[in-house]
């Protein structure tokens, strides 16, 4: 195995491949912090190791947890009186080369004392190697974590948080893009969460990282990810999760929504700087990331409005509802999977599905615990304690709001973001109807390209590749009933550059689709 990632050659392309994974959250409804919970994802990840990839040689294709800031452990090895959203923390991989590893510390310290982030310390994480096969040891990397305190002028943890997000923007520019600070990852920047990871198999993820096993490392929550790396290569940097979310399966619309976001990015006079081999989980958390911290969008929204359920022809939902989600799609580009997402960014954690709903989501709930994983019974709860079980359905959601001390499931997720603006009015202001148009001026009537010559009208239809299949299967059902005909049929006739019936321009077009793989 190597750890470069791979190239493109000849035929194969790199971008075309996907991955099948386990994920899941747990979380405590009092938002109490306790070692317990972490204890619980040790189970959680132990009982789907099936859902992770292994070498040969027992190296594990990627494996993590995403966890909030523990109060009490942070305050033990700082020995400051920390408070919560006063301090953040920052993971960073680092390359073993001495000399870009000096590099890669410089740029870090020089950017957080630019933002006027104060560090209070600067450690190795402490990792135990001993947990892994002794051929894992080439593929991970050394873990460099930032402690910082908040500067005395930012008394908002949102403004706190922005911050923080301007600095990680100025690493990866430089970190992503120079060859002297090559090797640098951030893992996590924030004042609320951490994320741990690395090439690891499930059940090595708690023992490896020493801090997670430390019994005053508590916390109320929690989301984690093992890997399986189908048809792709895996890499340290790809493993998961991310900052804000852990997804299985793949983004079939990832190359459009890339370009639709380089696009926007582009009118806004902004370049999106994107790590090397980036994974379609990766681009979305990063997309996400973006939503939030320049767009103002809180993380609910964020993820319904890119991640938005079939609801077109879904009578069960409010006017509200569909007011609201028909609002998203005006500017907001479809993330088509089929995936599993669980998300959390500290305040709220959960799980979505996509409209395609082909990746499974079990939710559990006691009075003390709730959480989705992907596979029912990941964490043993006494029968007698379990409130209700169920499963996320295709396009829906299941979330916990700490702030809130509350859960919310689809429905009621939906609800209450459409009450939070008048969507109603916003879709009015911004839609035009057809009928609307105002009347073309007789003297600016007629194109340049229209058809002046002298063929009848089914001679034009011979000449653009219309025949009878053409009116029996596709023009006569579209032009009865004002849609395309709906069918499932293989697709045998070559391609248009190697056919005999050259079809005309449009022929030489193909649609991408949802290629659907092992869940």
């Amino acid at each position: 195995m190597s750890t470069k990632k791979p190239q493109s050659y000849g035929l194969y392309d790199p971008t075309a491949g996907s991955d099948s994974c386990g994920v899941g959250f747990i979380t405590r409804k009092d938002g109490e912090q306790t070692h317990e919970i972490l204890q619980m994802a040790h189970s959680a990840l132990c009982t789907v190791p099936h859902r992770g990839g292994m070498s040969a040689e027992g190296v594990g294709d990627g494996a993590g947890v995403n966890v909030d800031l523990s109060l009490q452990f942070f305050r033990k090895i700082t020995g400051q009186p920390l408070e919560a959203g006063r301090f953040g923390v920052g993971n960073f991989f680092v390359p073993k080369d001495a000399e870009l590893r000096a590099n890669a510390e410089r740029l870090v310290d020089e950017t957080l004392s630019s933002f006027g982030l104060p560090v209070l310390m600067k450690r190795d994480m402490p990792l135990d190697s001993s947990v892994t096969r002794p051929a894992a040891a080439q593929f991970q990397l050394p873990i460099l974590q930032w402690i910082f305190t908040a500067p005395q002028d930012v008394v908002d943890q949102n403004d706190f948080e922005k911050r923080i997000y301007r600095a990680l923007l100025t690493i990866e520019a430089r970190a992503f893009t120079e060859s002297e600070f090559g090797g640098l990852y951030p893992l996590s920047l924030s004042s609320r969460t951490q994320v741990f990871k690395a090439r690891l198999n499930s059940n090595e993820v708690i023992p490896y990282f020493k801090d997670l096993t430390d019994p005053d490392h508590q916390v109320r929550g929690l989301f984690f990810h093992t890997r399986f790396s189908t048809n792709t290569d895996p890499h340290t940097t790809m493993a998961q999760p991310f900052r804000l979310m852990a997804h299985n399966g793949e983004l079939n619309t990832d190359r459009k929504n890339r370009i639709a976001e380089s696009a926007l990015a582009l009118a806004r006079g902004k370049t999106i700087v994107r790590p090397k081999g980036q994974s379609d989980s990766s681009r979305l958390d990063q997309s996400i990331h973006s939503r939030l911290m320049e767009d103002d969008l809180d993380l609910i929204t964020a993820v319904v409005s890119m991640m938005p359920p079939a609801w077109e022809n879904d009578s069960a939902l409010s006017p509200e509802v569909r007011d609201m989600l028909e609002y998203f799609s005006l500017y907001e580009e479809k993330n088509d999977g089929p995936a599993a997402l669980i998300f959390g960014n500290g305040e709220v954690i959960g799980a979505r599905l996509d409209r395609l709903g082909l990746r499974p989501l079990r939710s559990v709930e006691t009075a003390d615990y709730i959480g989705a994983m992907s596979e029912a019974g990941q964490i043993a709860f006494p029968p007698e304690s379990v409130l209700r079980r169920g499963r996320i359905e295709a396009g829906g959601m299941l979330y916990f709001d700490h702030r809130e001390k509350r859960s919310y499931t689809t429905l009621q997720a939906l609800e209450k973001l459409a009450a939070e603006k008048d969507y109603s009015a916003l879709l009015r202001k911004a839609r035009v109807g057809l009928d609307d148009l105002p009347e073309i001026p007789a003297e600016q009537q007629g194109s340049p390209l229209r058809y002046r010559g002298d063929l009848k009208t089914y001679q034009r239809f011979v000449a653009y590749y219309y025949n009878q299949e053409s009116f029996k299967f596709m023009m006569d059902p579209m032009l009865n009933t004002g849609a395309e005909k709906i069918s499932a049929m293989g697709y045998g006739n070559a391609i248009n550059g190697l056919s005999d019936h050259e079809g005309g321009m449009a022929h030489y077009f193909s649609q991408r689709f949802a290629q659907v793989t092992n869940p």
